[in-house]
């Protein structure tokens, strides 16, 4: 892992020009340091005008993060520009200076930074009728636009599936960002993090869970989307000027558009079925596949989210990170 100390000393090494008045270090997730860097000049003439005041500095822990930043920057520039949603756009991105060709390399990304407040359900509650229709319609115009973009065509082509044979859907690719190997990796800890510390009913709620998804992930010939991955509400950010604002797309698979939905019912019971209820009215009528004897889009969505506490149980018994979630 960097260490966030460590984060200024490589910017100034790595891009001279720069100098700003203060830091400032926001909650942290599991998969990246982040600081932002307010007052930020340029001693470069030419390039003050590009590089924002206010600057979100993102370093990978891990190697398939790292090795996807590019690709997140390019599929973020290329495919939101325009949208009603605010998100990240790249400012700089280089190798920090002097880690590149070494056992330890270190990708910094300088983003724009994307202002608010995670939008949670305290929040939710205090914003209007008008507002709540707003942030509905920003969501599910970004998801109808995600979720059309061709999985077999440049740039999502690059993006990491879930599946390693394609529309076959049959073969699962188990490497560490997918979901089928994230979930390899929770069913190897389930005896040394989960058995001893759930009760019989939890475990047996675990157990039925994991059936689902085995089940779902096993449909051949399944859609296939290019999907956010982690929109949790922290990765939701509101303000009044500008509406929603979606960050942290480095989770981005091609996978289930039914995973993209899971986390909305943190928010607010009814979020979920106005979210798809306007992307469907953005997207073209057969936005998502119906398939007969295959749960419709939002019980899947039940069930990744079922998946995804299961996960935060884990990681709470493993490092004491993530909070005791109720399974029940």
């Amino acid at each position: 892992m960097v260490a966030l100390k460590k984060l200024p000393d490589m910017v100034r090494r790595t891009w001279r020009d720069l100098s700003w008045t203060s830091e400032e270090v926001p909650e942290q997730g599991m998969d990246h340091a982040v600081m932002i860097l307010r007052g930020i000049t340029s001693t470069e003439g030419e390039l003050q005008g590009m590089v924002p005041e206010s600057t979100v500095v993102r370093v990978p822990h891990e190697a398939e993060y790292r090795d996807q930043a590019p690709l997140e920057s390019a599929l973020i520039s290329q495919l939101f520009r325009g949208s009603s949603v605010r998100v990240p756009e790249t400012v700089r991105q280089a190798y920090a200076r002097g880690t590149f060709n070494t056992p330890n390399p270190v990708m910094l990304t300088l983003q724009t930074e994307v202002t608010g407040v995670p939008l949670t359900s305290e929040l939710w509650a205090t914003l209007s009728d008008d507002q709540r229709e707003w942030a509905a319609e920003q969501l599910g115009s970004l998801l109808a636009s995600m979720h059309t973009m061709d999985p077999d065509l440049l740039p999502v082509s690059r993006v990491e599936s879930w599946w390693s044979d394609g529309a076959e859907t049959s073969a699962l690719n188990e490497s560490a960002r997918t979901l089928p190997g994230k979930f390899a990796l929770m069913q190897s800890r389930v005896a040394d993090f989960l058995a001893p510390n759930l009760t019989a009913q939890e475990m047996d709620a675990v157990e039925e869970n994991f059936a689902q998804v085995e089940k779902l992930l096993a449909r051949p010939n399944q859609q296939r989307c290019l999907t956010h991955s982690d929109l949790f509400q922290s990765h939701l950010l509101w303000n009044a000027e500008g509406g929603v604002g979606v960050i942290d797309f480095s989770d981005m698979t091609v996978g289930d558009p039914a995973v993209d939905y899971c986390h909305f019912v943190d928010i607010d019971p009814g979020l979920q079925e106005r979210v798809l209820e306007l992307a469907l009215e953005n997207g073209p009528e057969d936005l998502y596949q119906v398939d007969e004897g295959v749960p419709r889009l939002l019980e899947r969505a039940r069930i990744y989210k079922q998946w995804d506490n299961i996960f935060l149980l884990i990681d709470h018994y493993r490092t004491g990170r993530s909070p005791r979630v109720q399974l029940l």
